[in-house]
């Protein structure tokens, strides 16, 4: 028995090297290359690493408002968007010292934790570890989860932890719920509404189906239930730094939702063998594919029954099959999904489970006349090496954009200059600022309007408005920003003209303007949020800060006294074990 458990710790340790060698090995061409991929939400989440990296490294710490990144605009978007996790990529920026360090460090990190999140999900469900092995690196190939190295996607790091909650879902089907398993749970929605808020509600999709099947076939309910909602309730209050911002500010402002895509079939996934799309590329197809034969002669367990059926479920919700567009018409608040492709990444790590069992099942199976191994394999890497082959492919065809055209989409995008040797310089330079600074986008996320149903209003451009206000506001010409005490200060000399200041603000936003607080400062904004002012003759001096409630303090509080806990537990039942 002990020499059992040795070899299997040992092929599990030899496969954990492999997937940290082949993590590295996916990112040669742009380590050989030295070139950066940057795609199209490159400058949102770069604004937001760069503020938080700033706050960091000056001292100057501001949960709500960008005084850094967005053009030191006053915007607030990482306490709405994972500001834990904008934390923590601000610190490895800073660690790195320039934007191309980060994307080579950030691109390793997400592919090697992404298979070993799927290894960790496959070996737990049993699966043999040479089939882990080869699943996970393939997962971890695939465009779902590469699209934070070409387009800087966050669903990219979602798709980190669901492997993850598909565990946690499969643990439902057990015949005893456990502390243990509860716990889990409770980390991985942590982890996921930590991370990005899309993640969070596929999370609920998945875990739903597992749990009321666990739940109907289970024989201690009571247990099951119980558990469950404490581990709803720790989660709730582990992540009450995330949940609790989000609902203040939108409840005391009106914000600019996401733009609305009412086309959203066009961004449907089509096959199409000649020229597939970089999500639904062959290999995918051929998970589905060869699941769906291997279903019509095998016999499943509950556990690849209920995983094929919701694959092939959120399979065909992130097609052409499913028809969005009525289905928006009708909905239209359902649009905030924008792209069903994004649905994509939950069928990829339930249809890779589902075929790994019935591979695992094939593979043991006492009644063959050959050993099925002998074809497994062979078919198991060939797919492997095409899933390889097609993140080659991309990366190559991405670095030729870089020697060209440095990024490939510049929609909405403002260039102080196009000089692409000071443009790459600036990306590769220790002035982490310098590329932020070159480069802007038009971008109306969570601006402050009168009525967030403008979003539906096809005759209202909230991008060309920020450029404006923002991006080429005037005043950015004389206008002085610094950050001193937490504030972000303007100051300038005026000639007593009525002066729209590239500022955003919010109900709780306070303006201090030549020593006198502005009252009812909201009334004093343009349709998305920047400040109007009537300044004297000569200097001027304006300060911005956020006064937070004092229920967000407690509820940040609440959130880490929440993990001391959850940690401390942790910590004494593995003692006492």
């Amino acid at each position: 028995m002990k020499k059992s458990l040795s070899a299997s710790k040992k092929r599990i340790f030899i496969s954990l090297m492999i997937i940290f060698i082949a993590s590295i090995l996916l990112q040669w061409v742009q380590i050989s290359n030295q070139n950066l991929y940057l795609g199209d939400d490159w400058i949102f989440h770069y604004n937001r690493f760069y503020d938080t990296a700033q706050q960091i490294k000056e001292g100057n710490f501001h949960y709500f408002i960008s005084m850094y990144g967005f053009s030191q605009s006053g915007r607030i978007i990482n306490a709405l968007y994972g500001p834990m996790f904008a934390y923590f990529n601000g610190l490895l920026l800073l660690i790195c010292r320039s934007w191309f360090n980060y994307q080579l460090l950030t691109n390793f990190l997400i592919t090697f934790l992404s298979a070993i999140s799927m290894f960790t999900l496959l070996i737990k469900n049993k699966v043999r570890a040479l089939i882990c092995l080869i699943f996970s690196i393939m997962y971890s190939s695939f465009y779902i989860i590469q699209s934070w190295s070409f387009n800087q996607t966050l669903r990219s790091w979602g798709a980190i932890v669901l492997p993850l909650v598909v565990l946690a879902a499969t643990r439902f089907l057990r015949e005893s719920y456990s502390k243990k398993d509860l716990a889990f749970l409770a980390f991985v929605m942590t982890l996921a509404i930590q991370i990005h808020v899309l993640t969070v509600l596929f999370s609920v999709i998945i875990l739903i189906p597992f749990f009321v099947f666990g739940f109907l076939h289970s024989k201690n309910k009571k247990t099951l239930f119980m558990y469950t909602f404490i581990a709803a309730l720790a989660t709730i209050f582990m992540t009450a730094n995330v949940w609790y911002p989000l609902l203040e500010v939108n409840m005391e402002n009106q914000l600019m939702r996401p733009f609305v895509v009412w086309n959203m079939e066009n961004h449907a996934l089509r096959l199409d063998l000649i020229r597939p799309h970089k999500d639904l590329s062959l290999v995918v197809c051929l998970l589905f594919v060869v699941q769906f034969f291997i279903i019509i002669y095998r016999k499943m367990s509950k556990t690849n029954l209920l995983a094929t059926i919701t694959a092939f479920m959120w399979f065909a919700l992130s097609t052409k099959v499913f028809p969005w567009n009525d289905f928006v018409n009708r909905f239209p608040s359902i649009s905030i999904i924008q792209f069903p492709s994004r649905l994509l990444p939950p069928a990829v790590v339930l249809i890779i489970l589902a075929l790994s069992l019935s591979i695992e099942t094939i593979s043991s199976s006492e009644k063959r006349k050959i050993d099925s191994r002998i074809l497994i394999y062979p078919f198991l890497l060939l797919m492997l090496i095409g899933a390889v082959r097609n993140h080659i492919d991309f990366s190559k065809e991405r670095e030729e954009i870089w020697q060209t055209e440095l990024f490939n989409s510049t929609n909405n995008v403002i260039f102080a200059t196009k000089d692409s040797n000071t443009l790459e310089k600036a990306f590769k330079s220790k002035d982490l600022g310098a590329p932020l600074r070159l480069i802007s986008k038009m971008n109306s996320d969570y601006l402050p309007v009168d009525d967030k149903d403008l979003a539906y209003d096809k005759d209202f451009h909230p991008y060309g408005k920020q450029k404006r206000a923002i991006i080429e506001n005037p005043m950015n010409e004389i206008l002085t920003k610094k950050v001193k005490n937490n504030q972000l200060v303007f100051s300038w000399q005026s000639n007593g003209e009525k002066t729209l200041l590239p500022l955003i603000i919010y109900r709780r936003t306070s303006v201090i303007f030549n020593g006198e607080k502005i009252t009812n400062v909201q009334e004093k904004t343009n349709k998305v949020g920047a400040l109007l002012v009537q300044p004297k003759k000569g200097d001027n001096v304006l300060k911005v800060n956020y006064n937070s409630s004092f229920l967000f303090y407690y509820m940040f509080f609440l959130s880490i006294l929440s993990w001391f806990i959850f940690v401390l537990w942790l910590i004494i039942k593995k003692l006492k074990a």
